[in-house]
């Protein structure tokens, strides 16, 4: 049985809290979601905008139900980038395609910008296989309340949905951000187990002092969508351990529905950097410096055209996740930088993310803004700096590459912005740092 088909097991069961107080069985969710969404005449792709309410979850649960391939945009998107997605998939009438595959159940976009028209395809098998395997490596169960933390069109917030109702869980469904007062009360109020996190929502965490608040009731934390700062791995590893709770990071991507890899709680202190092992009905090898996964969801490709929405499953299985890596002695993963994060300079081969982690790390007690780092091949690096120069700043990244790398100074160019562009995940937007 699918995560989003009525269960009669947990029909009585609380499946939502929203934030004003409401709470829906499963069964009234269910009922919810057929009232909203009505009768289609066949089956018929739809185009829904969400966010961390009671009506967007039911009408999406509902519309995989009904057999409706579901583009999934958020609620706040730009009315331009939702016509052109409109435009692109044949939705500006009201009406889908005539011919779409019959496994497709999900599109969502590939770098959690909800106006990319390149879409990853997503089958229902797809879906269930990735839940099963989250619901399995956590542990899930029918007691937990996470609470939403992150974008229910982001793959990773969804698949907190997602893993969470197929054990009959109750989630507390809201949009409030970490810096409401109105968002900590909830999380007291309706006792949450758990929060989900990216990089930038530990940085806020840590900010706040979350491991210095009351919270007897959470008992897991997870971290996916990017690499976590070392120093706050540790921070949250060591707090989880002397505290009787579980940190868990992971390492995923939309093209694999969300998660393939996992570092267990007892690990993150012996692992530091690491993405773990493969998850449950998944495997992982280095093939030729790259890391290639194989698992049930793995997605069956793209879409950038409405015919494309037709095609069958075109990755059997297989994904090259462009993630240059290593695994060690014990099986345990890393990830060294993106396949296409690499460039040739002074002949030599350099990873871009690397230079990255190490400036963040370097700078770290010159208390640094935020940075970012580009580059072109046998040209030159251009590290993108967050606010206003300040005195020996530039000289300071000067020194660390030429101590670090022996890259002269004069390949190295710096760029002052006022903000450093990022998605709804929190993830670096290199192609707007032009």
């Amino acid at each position: 049985m699918y995560f989003f088909q009525r269960n009669t097991q947990f029909k009585n069961s609380i499946a939502c809290i929203c934030d004003d107080g409401r709470k829906y069985t499963y069964e009234q969710l269910w009922n919810l979601g057929d009232e909203l969404i009505g009768r289609f005449e066949g089956r018929r792709l739809v185009l829904l905008q969400g966010s961390n309410d009671i009506e967007s979850l039911a009408s999406y649960l509902a519309h995989l139900r009904a057999g409706n391939p579901v583009i999934l945009m958020g609620k706040d998107a730009d009315s331009s980038l939702v016509d052109g997605m409109k435009k692109t998939y044949g939705l500006m009438k009201g009406k889908g395609p005539d011919i779409v595959n019959a496994d497709l159940a999900l599109l969502l976009s590939t770098s959690g910008s909800t106006g990319a028209q390149k879409l990853v395809r997503l089958s229902y098998e797809n879906l269930q296989s990735n839940c099963d395997s989250i619901v399995e490596y956590l542990e899930l169960s029918a007691d937990d309340r996470p609470i939403t933390t992150l974008p229910m069109d982001y793959t990773y917030g969804l698949s907190v949905l997602h893993s969470h109702l197929c054990v009959g869980a109750t989630v507390i469904l809201t949009n409030k951000t970490l810096f409401d007062s109105g968002f900590w009360s909830l999380v007291e109020k309706y006792k949450a187990t758990s929060m989900a996190g990216v990089p930038y929502t530990y940085a806020m965490f840590d900010r706040l002092k979350l491991t210095s608040m009351n919270l007897p009731y959470l008992n897991t934390m997870t971290q996916a969508g990017g690499h976590l700062k070392p120093e706050l791995q540790e921070k949250f590893a060591l707090w989880a351990r002397d505290t009787g709770r579980r940190f868990f990071v992971m390492y995923g991507q939309t093209e694999a529905t969300a998660r393939m890899s996992y570092l267990p709680p007892e690990k993150c202190l012996d692992k530091p950097g690491s993405i773990g092992i493969p998850v449950p009905g998944g495997s992982m090898e280095i093939v030729e410096g790259e890391i290639v996964y194989r698992g049930p969801n793995v997605s069956m490709g793209y879409a950038t055209c409405i015919e494309d929405l037709a095609k069958a499953d075109e990755n059997h299985g297989m994904l090259q996740t462009g993630d240059m890596g290593y695994m060690d002695d014990d099986g345990y993963f890393y990830i060294t930088g993106r396949k296409k994060r690499f460039i040739k300079l002074q002949g030599k081969r350099i990873s871009l993310d690397q230079i990255q982690d190490v400036l963040i790390k370097e700078l770290a007690e010159a208390e640094s803004p935020d940075i970012a780092v580009t580059g072109e091949d046998d040209s030159s690096i251009t590290v993108w700096i967050a606010g206003r120069d300040r005195p020996g700043f530039s000289e300071c990244i000067r020194n660390i590459f030429e101590e670090k790398w022996a890259i002269r100074s004069r390949t190295i160019d710096l760029k002052y912005i006022d903000i450093i562009p990022r998605n709804s995940s929190g993830k670096i937007i290199y192609k707007e740092l032009v």
